[in-house]
């Protein structure tokens, strides 16, 4: 179900952080997509930065620190990768955040896309966070097999059920020829129940 203002519209496990960010950076879209392993390698770094964050041996029932890295990485090069793939219009800025708290992390990156595609990408998001994961994950892998469907929504359903991230989506219209996407992924520090 999607809360709406005047300006905006947002899906999902969305939380307005008040803490202070504990890294911010922002890219070029243009850049992430002509030179595509900076995506791997930013995703890797704040991998690895992150899970710093974790100390060396933890109490039963937490996430250890190399899973944290494994965990992150991948769900940060998703992230980054899709700010390559769909960024379009004329703003073409990539902005990170990432807070990194006692019990979770949650990592922020917001790029801009042309309005018109809004409503494909709100009619995936709506798919993706109230259908059945397991579900889904299969109806996708055999429709792109089938079509090479680009944008699915794979890597988001991977996250969901394999690592239970929790996905928030924000869109933001900031002009006529640009819309603000931003996308909030919740990492929980204790291992699922």
């Amino acid at each position: 179900m999607a809360q709406s203002t005047s300006t905006s519209q947002i899906f999902g496990h969305w939380e307005a952080v008040t803490a202070v960010p504990t890294t911010t950076m922002s890219l070029d879209a243009a850049q992430l997509s002509a030179h595509w392993r900076r995506n791997s390698l930013s995703s890797d770094y704040w991998a690895a930065y992150a899970a710093l964050h974790i100390p060396e041996t933890v109490p039963a029932g937490w996430l250890r620190r190399d899973d944290v890295s494994y965990v992150l990485s991948y769900l940060l090069n998703e992230l980054f990768e899709n700010c390559a793939k769909f960024s379009a219009g004329p703003e073409l800025a990539v902005h990170f955040q990432a807070w990194l708290l006692d019990e979770r992390m949650v990592f922020q990156l917001t790029n801009h896309i042309k309005p018109q595609g809004e409503r494909p990408f709100i009619t995936l998001i709506e798919e993706l966070l109230n259908g059945d994961p397991d579900e889904l994950y299969f109806q996708k892998l055999e429709a792109n097999a089938e079509q090479d469907l680009g944008g699915s929504g794979l890597g988001y359903l991977t996250l969901i059920k394999d690592y239970g991230i929790q996905f928030g989506f924000r869109f933001q219209r900031a002009s006529g020829e640009s819309t603000a996407v931003t996308v909030q992924a919740h990492v929980n520090l204790r291992e699922p129940s």
